[in-house]
């Protein structure tokens, strides 16, 4: 179908969908589409956006538009006599933009925090707003249910090279993998101290950033939640925190004050009025991204059978009292005993450096080999001396299949 957009005015568009600008100018989360016209603009901007299931889409015309929209429904579009981005984001931005630039040389720590409330979206939109300024940075993020650049159970920091609305222009160049989708445990204490980790050597290794965008999971009521929260502040240590705030949410406020009590330095804003056109998707559809991502990974895989001889299994663990991440010996013979069939593992080698995701099917001491699910080639079988047991059972489709609890 042909829809015109009027200039000033928002489509709401939710997924699936396909969309092409035919006429005018939209931007979305920032980005800017216009018509491909030449080979030299098409290298730059596209013109046509893709909707994924379970997800919502702001097409905000910057001049009267014209789109051909593919979609299952007309109810899947909801036209909006405004900018659906808030004034406030729009303040927010451009404040960090001005920090950003009076900070050359000293890249700042971005975090967003909230329960649900359009925080990877926010992300993109600041991302693609620093891009237009001619900022350079990563993006950090460290929601287990819900990444965006590679599956759930890990966490990923890559640079962010061009405008996106999706995770495809993002690319892993670091991960660490956990092996659960939920902080639970002594998870909390290990993904927080893997998240300074990866953005210490991400600075490292790019002297000339202006910023890093830490994305965080939703995980804020009870008194966990706030332990967890508390800890990640306080260890990954943003220079910057933006707050979707919430009045009913004690825990949220609670957060909010030990964060800015904690160092006086630190930029905090907050988000007080909620944004009516976001789309809160529900757990059917989270669990419905979640499988449709883990999917879409498993289709490399394989099955392989590597040899027993010498192979480690281990554990990640958190040490209270010396604050550090440890590996803990699991003893095979216990292992074979519970129901570890196709729980997700992390192939590493001996210097616990991570090679492949993998699932694992079967432990045969008998004729000492292991049968996994994996795409490993040759050279890297023969590296994998370390097995990292995760608490997630998945099948080979990507379903839910249960926990392993040692």
């Amino acid at each position: 179908m042909i829809k015109d957009v009027s200039k000033g005015h928002t489509l709401l568009v939710k997924g699936p969908a396909r969309i092409t600008l035919v006429e005018g100018k939209v931007e979305v989360f920032g980005k800017i589409f216009i018509p491909e016209k030449s080979p030299s603009e098409s290298s730059n901007l596209n013109d046509v956006l893709i909707v994924p299931s379970a997800q919502s889409y702001p097409i905000y015309a910057v001049e009267k538009s014209k789109l051909e929209i593919y979609t299952r429904t007309e109810d899947n579009l909801i036209n909006i006599e405004e900018n659906s981005i808030s004034p406030d984001w729009s303040e927010i931005k451009d404040s960090i933009i001005k920090a950003l630039k009076q900070n050359p040389g000293v890249p700042l720590k971005i975090m967003v925090l909230g329960i649900s409330s359009g925080k990877t979206t926010f992300i993109k939109y600041l991302a693609n707003n620093f891009l237009k300024e001619g900022l350079k940075g990563g993006y950090l993020d460290s929601d287990l249910g819900q990444q965006i650049i590679y599956i759930p159970t890990t966490i990923n920091i890559g640079s962010i090279e061009d405008y996106f609305v999706s995770s495809e222009k993002i690319n892993s160049e670091k991960m660490v993998f956990i092996g659960a989708t939920f902080p639970k445990g002594d998870y909390k204490f290990i993904v927080s101290l893997s998240c300074k980790r990866l953005i210490d050597d991400y600075i490292a290794k790019n002297k000339s950033i202006d910023f890093i965008l830490i994305d965080t999971d939703g995980w804020i009521k009870t008194e966990a939640g706030i332990l967890y929260k508390n800890f990640f502040i306080q260890t990954v240590d943003p220079d910057i925190l933006i707050i979707f705030h919430d009045e009913t949410i004690e825990e949220l406020q609670t957060i909010e004050k030990t964060s800015s009590s904690s160092r006086k330095d630190r930029k905090i804003y907050s988000i007080k009025e909620k944004n009516k056109y976001f789309y809160e998707k529900d757990k059917e559809e989270r669990r419905f991204l979640r499988q449709s991502q883990f999917s879409k990974k498993f289709e490399e895989f394989r099955k392989i059978s590597i040899p027993l001889d010498k192979m480690k299994f281990i554990k990640t663990e958190y040490d209270k009292e010396k604050e550090q991440i440890f590996e803990k010996d699991i003893d095979i013979y216990n292992l074979v005993n519970l129901p570890y069939h196709y729980v997700i593992i992390g192939l590493m080698t001996e210097k616990s450096e991570l090679i492949e995701i993998g699932l694992l099917f079967t432990v045969n001491i008998e004729k000492n080999y292991i049968l996994l699910y994996s795409n490993l080639t040759y050279k890297e079988q023969l590296k994998v001396k370390k097995i990292l047991i995760g608490s997630l059972r998945l099948s080979i489709k990507g379903n839910h299949q249960g926990y392993l609890y040692l």
